[in-house]
């Protein structure tokens, strides 16, 4: 027997068995935020993927995909750099999406080596070649607030409704730092947005090696998500 805090005596196994069931609450408990917090961070991890953490990150923005198939015919579109890269861009991801199912093309390959991008030479060839779907890369802040009153930029970029001029006049592409690229999937018949990433690639070497590690992360999503006919 074993008194309580009020004096009355408790058989000891009654103690026992209050003292078990506490820890098995406490047990129950620590077990419950372990399997919480291991939940967190797979929800992490699928976010961020593709690239080694070493080389990059991906992180998705848009993933509006509902009622979406496999696009067919898609034209690649690369703002980022100077004309030779996003040449370079373009037919990178070309090579790496292209299939027997899919008929994939660069924007240089249409509009010639030194592209102007303007909504309305877009529809063009929109409309020339059937594009049922259009992937555009540019460089993290290459759209510009400032320019225009009401103009959507950053995340709410939008291709279909406005003109980006600025997006015509060639960038560099920093080596030994950090490059956020934005990569977005428009659905030509919806003539919406209905994908979009964010890539960063960290501390490359030349610019050939950021292209390069940028062009295959990025083509390994769009894979990944099913977003062209295989």
């Amino acid at each position: 027997m074993a008194a309580s805090p009020n004096g009355i005596f408790l058989p000891t196994d009654r103690r026992n068995k209050k003292f078990n069931g506490q820890e098995e609450d406490r047990v129950h408990s620590s077990s419950r935020a372990n399997l919480l917090c291991l939940l967190a961070m797979a929800i992490l991890a699928s976010a961020c993927a593709t690239m080694p953490s070493d080389q990059g990150s991906i992180i998705q923005i848009v993933h509006d995909l509902e009622g979406v198939e496999p696009f067919k015919n898609v034209l690649i579109i690369s703002v980022a750099g100077d004309f030779p890269t996003r040449a370079k861009f373009e037919q990178n991801i070309v090579n790496a999406l292209s299939s027997d199912e899919a008929l994939v093309t660069a924007f240089y390959a249409v509009v010639g080596r030194n592209p102007q991008l303007t909504r309305n030479i877009l529809n063009n060839a929109v409309r020339s070649r059937l594009i049922d779907a259009i992937i555009l890369t540019r460089i993290q802040g290459q759209d510009r607030a400032d320019l225009y009153a009401n103009r959507p930029t950053g995340r709410e970029f939008d291709l279909y409704l406005y003109d980006y001029p600025e997006l015509n006049t060639p960038v560099r592409i920093k080596t030994d730092t950090t490059n956020t690229f934005i990569v977005e999937v428009y659905d030509t018949r919806a003539e919406k947005k209905v994908w979009a990433i964010e890539s960063l690639v960290f501390n490359s070497r030349t610019v050939d090696e950021a292209v390069s590690k940028q062009s295959a992360a990025i083509a390994a999503e769009i894979l990944r998500d099913g977003l062209v006919q295989r």
